[in-house]
């Protein structure tokens, strides 16, 4: 019998050290590491779901991401309000999963948004812990220790948004998956999980849009380190688009818009970089976060510098989720971040802390690590910031602020998790409405906070082709979803789910997303029955404005655009809708119906 020599491994399918095998021990070293890494990493997952509990409660903008997925379990689709297909929720996956939940579970679908997105929250981090684990257990046998986590975990705006009823927390789960996958997958793993974990990273655009390109930079390092064949490739590249791509289809044939309503009311497209940069200062000053920052930084390039990684791979998949974290911060600061602290500022730190969740333990960066312990601790028991965190362009207009601590102050309840807490901010009105409905009256009521006149008009009776049992003006659009029944309209304010007041200029230049205050006249045109308009103060619309904005919204692009969403849904509006959706996108609305008139009506 002729001597055969065993195949020597490939570097990337070394089996991982503290991956008990047969003739792997469970006691001794690598019992103990295996011990103490699972101490590190249940400490900060531990921290996250206390705190996050503390501190749960859900903003207004979870209450709109509410009503949709009750819509859609009422059965007229994933709109807002009935006879108007718009689209309010940037977080699409995170609404149908909503729904979902609220169709399995009794009780307040508020509540069930708030615990559904701790959950999700904190199995996400402590995916993430183990996905990093697993990465350097690869490379050293060293203790580890959370430094990156305790600088995400120290932070009051990740508990504050691991609830919220946004989704946030399904950002955060879907992250620490998908890291998780990335580093769990190898050449010495069957290639036929490769479409499946594409499939996962290919989600992120249902979580939000711009998430595309953290799936696309998770996907190349997937086939970075997997080395598939090209139709391997060609296949996890259609695993990971089918869903976007068939939703993108269904979105634009649907509502007649490429992206989520909010992103045209925010204008997503424009660069406000000035802005974007003041959102960073406003998540960095309260909290020092440079210290930490720095800290973790400095550890990382001198444990670097004393071994650098055996593995090509480790290269591949530490510097991935830097790369999508940089393409994130991008984004953020070019569309001039958000009127909510810290918020669109959470994954970008979660994916740069990623492959410095945990930290090997060397002499040399120690007292780094220490100084991150220190700046935790210290953040966590005492720095906090404030109610507004950034002034807007005048006094009394702002630009940032503490969203939950707006809403404890507005509803006086500690956790406001319950759309009862909410709604009781506008005493009443809830029974109102609902006594309006009972009694068919077909009306549209009016908010005198949106008014700035006590009280206003009556209820004014609805246009005879308005496809709803009543209509409700109101500033605050979750709120005002949540006391108006699923039968009638909400008539937004500030554009989130009125197609006009989405399409108009700047009026305001105040926070993100609250630029664009519809002008009375054109709510009264879109709603009102004509014979009542002359019930309608002059001090709060002009008669001659109303009847402008009635004839710009019977003309050209304007008419059109309104079609696009209230036309009864056939194969051939469906098409139109998909055809025109980029034009639509890019659609303008002079505020002042008299203008809007001139410009839609010059033929």
């Amino acid at each position: 019998m002729t001597g055969t020599t065993a195949p020597a491994l490939a570097p990337d399918a070394l089996p991982d050290p503290a991956t008990p095998t047969e003739s792997t021990p469970a006691r001794g070293p690598a019992g103990r590491r295996r011990i103490l890494d699972r101490v590190a990493i249940a400490v900060p997952v531990l921290v996250l779901a206390v705190m996050g509990w503390h501190r749960r409660w859900i903003t207004d903008d979870g209450l709109i991401y509410v009503r949709a997925a009750r819509q859609i379990l009422a059965g007229n689709g994933p709109v807002y309000s009935p006879g108007e297909r718009v689209e309010t929720s940037t977080g699409t996956l995170w609404q149908w999963l909503l729904a979902l939940l609220d169709a399995l579970t009794p009780g307040d679908p508020a509540r069930t948004a708030v615990y559904a997105g701790l959950v999700v929250s904190v199995a996400g981090l402590w995916l993430a812990l183990a996905g990093t684990r697993r990465l350097l257990r690869a490379e050293t046998d060293r203790v580890l220790v959370p430094a990156g986590a305790l600088v995400l975990v120290a932070l009051p705006p990740v508990w504050d948004f691991a609830t919220s009823g946004l989704e946030t927390g399904l950002l955060v789960g879907w992250i620490g998956l998908s890291w998780w996958l990335l580093v769990g997958d190898s050449p010495a793993r069957s290639i036929r999980r490769l479409p499946c974990v594409a499939g996962v990273f290919g989600l992120g655009f249902l979580i939000r849009p711009e998430l595309a390109a953290t799936s696309i930079v998770f996907l190349i390092a997937l086939v970075l380190v997997s080395r598939p064949s090209r139709r391997a490739v060609v296949g996890m590249c259609a695993a990971a688009g089918a869903l976007p791509l068939g939703y993108q289809v269904f979105r634009m044939g649907y509502y007649g818009l490429p992206y989520p309503m909010p992103a045209v009311t925010k204008s997503a497209t424009r660069q406000l970089w000035g802005r974007g940069w003041d959102y960073l200062l406003d998540f960095d000053r309260p909290y020092h976060l440079w210290m930490p920052a720095l800290s973790i930084l400095a550890a990382v390039v001198l444990l670097l510098l004393r071994r650098r990684p055996r593995r090509r791979r480790t290269v591949i998949l530490g510097t991935a989720p830097v790369v999508a974290a940089l393409a994130q911060a991008l984004y953020v600061l070019r569309v001039g971040g958000d009127f909510m602290h810290g918020r669109m500022w959470l994954p970008v730190l979660l994916l740069i802390l990623l492959p410095a969740l945990l930290v090997p333990i060397d002499r040399r960066v120690v007292a780094l690590l220490v100084l991150v312990s220190v700046w935790a601790v210290w953040c966590g028991v005492s720095l906090r910031s404030g109610l507004t965190t950034t002034d807007g362009p005048r006094p009394g207009v702002y630009q940032t602020w503490n969203e939950r601590m707006v809403y404890v102050n507005w509803t006086k309840t500690t956790n406001p998790t319950t759309s009862y807490a909410h709604s009781e901010t506008l005493p009443g009105l809830h029974a109102e409405l609902f006594r309006l409905d009972a009694q068919g009256r077909r009306v549209l009521v009016l908010d005198g906070n949106y008014l700035t006149i006590p009280g206003g008009p009556p209820p004014l009776p609805l246009r005879s082709d308005v496809r709803a049992a009543e209509a409700l003006v109101m500033g605050r659009l979750g709120v005002g979803g949540a006391v108006t029944p699923l039968r009638g309209i909400v008539v937004d304010v500030w554009g989130l789910a009125n197609t006009v007041g989405a399409h108009i200029e700047r009026t305001e230049h105040v926070a993100a997303g609250h630029e664009k205050l519809l002008p009375l006249a054109w709510n009264i045109a879109l709603y009102v029955d004509p014979a009542a308009w002359s019930l309608v103060p002059p001090n709060m619309a002009a008669q001659e404005d109303i009847h402008a904005a009635r004839a710009a919204l019977d003309c050209g692009d304007l008419k059109e655009l309104l079609h696009s969403t209230t036309d009864t849904m056939t194969p051939g509006r469906f098409l139109r809708n998909l055809t025109g959706s980029f034009d639509r996108a890019a659609l303008t609305i002079p505020p002042d119906p008299r203008a809007a008139e001139r410009k839609f009506c010059r033929h």
